[in-house]
């Protein structure tokens, strides 16, 4: 009688598993470089400032406002502004500024000036500038810290000395090298500009 023995089936069964092995390894792999592509380091962009006013208001006499406006659509750092100034300031009398600083590119207006530019106040430093206009300046006691312990130059009051006419100029660094508010209309080295403003025609009456 004769007996046929079934023999195992070695090469197929090896070259399965020698397949299977080959192809976890490259899912793997695969799905290893689609993680590392799919999340990138985070880049921190600037925020976009499309406005700027300044408003400075008489301490004294509440109706006296003069403001000065700068508006770019594309962006103050680098687009085409369009400056005003309104009203003029009265000889011998003491002023308090308000700055706005937004994105009107959203909606509703970021405010930037609030939600990046103070609570990055380490950051950033306002440096200003008069050209033939009798205003003198400090930066408030209560004025935000900036870098170095100086003051950040957020809240400042202004005194219009005699009858002038001339230019304002406005500057926010970012991320100085360093600052100095020894003269309170600031200095500053090293940095890039938020963005740099000079209001011209500005008087004192």
């Amino acid at each position: 009688m004769k007996i046929n023995y079934l023999k195992p089936n070695f090469m197929k069964t090896s070259k399965f598993f020698i397949n299977a092995f080959l192809s976890l390894a490259f899912v793997a792999s695969f799905t290893s470089c689609s993680d590392d592509d799919e999340n990138p380091e985070p880049v921190n962009e600037e925020e976009l400032i499309t406005n700027l006013t300044l408003t400075f208001s008489n301490i004294a006499t509440p109706a006296d406002v003069v403001t000065m406006t700068s508006v770019a659509p594309d962006g103050l750092e680098e687009g085409m502004t369009t400056e005003n100034v309104s009203g003029n300031f009265t000889a011998g009398a003491t002023y308090a500024l308000s700055l706005a600083i937004t994105n009107a590119s959203e909606t509703p207006a970021d405010d930037v000036l609030n939600d990046d530019i103070i609570p990055e106040a380490d950051e950033h430093f306002f440096v200003y500038g008069v050209n033939d206009l009798n205003l003198s300046l400090t930066r408030d006691a209560g004025d935000v810290d900036g870098p170095d312990g100086t003051k950040l130059g957020v809240n400042t009051t202004w005194v219009a000395g005699d009858a002038s006419t001339g230019n304002l100029q406005i500057i926010l660094v970012h991320e100085p090298d360093s600052v100095n508010d020894s003269n309170p209309f600031g200095s500053a080295t090293g940095g890039s500009e938020d963005f740099n403003i000079t209001f011209t025609g500005v008087s004192i009456l």
